[in-house]
């Protein structure tokens, strides 16, 4: 927001998300920041107000039509579990062959801590592989979902990059 630095819309496809949202995130921490998630007075984000950030970006994004929203339809939205931030995110769609090296390099690359533990669940599928990576906090884990989901993994055996999807875990930590 141009007139709020440090704050941002976000709108939700309906009311029940708000809710969660404001009940998942509120009061946490990203990159050192407390989060203040509340329902704003405005209805609706107008697209013709953007402007470009500081690193020349747009303003706004309209995240509704992307091959990644999970939650573009009722349909795609009621696959999903809804989990409050945790210290171990569950992975899905990486390479078949991923390694722990991997997620480090990964981690390395990306400036943020990597996880304390991996585990890569095998059997599952030959085209992707899947499993669940544990940092030592929720907050580390919610810094490495917020740089990592989506990560553009090369794919050794053809022309299309593998997207990493990372999502809170259901399973407790190891320790």
């Amino acid at each position: 927001m141009k007139s709020k630095p440090g704050a941002a819309m976000v709108e939700m496809g309906d009311c029940y998300s708000v809710d969660r949202a404001i009940s998942h995130l509120n009061n946490t921490f990203l990159f050192g920041q407390k989060l203040n998630v509340c329902v704003s007075k405005q209805q609706a984000i107008v697209p013709g107000q953007s402007y470009q950030l500081e690193d020349n970006t747009s303003s706004f994004k309209d995240f509704h039509g992307s091959r990644n929203n999970r939650f573009a339809s009722p349909e795609q939205a009621a696959k999903n579990r809804i989990q409050h931030p945790s210290n171990v995110l569950h992975f899905f769609n990486a390479q078949p062959e991923i390694t722990e090296e991997t997620f480090f390099q990964i981690c390395e690359e990306l400036g943020i801590k990597s996880p304390t533990s991996i585990k890569l669940f095998t059997g599952k599928s030959e085209r992707s592989s899947s499993g669940l990576l544990e940092w030592e906090s929720i907050n580390d884990a919610m810094e490495a979902l917020a740089m990592m989901n989506h990560y553009q993994m090369k794919n050794p055996s053809g022309p299309y990059p593998y997207t990493l999807k990372l999502c809170f875990s259901t399973t407790h930590p190891s320790n």
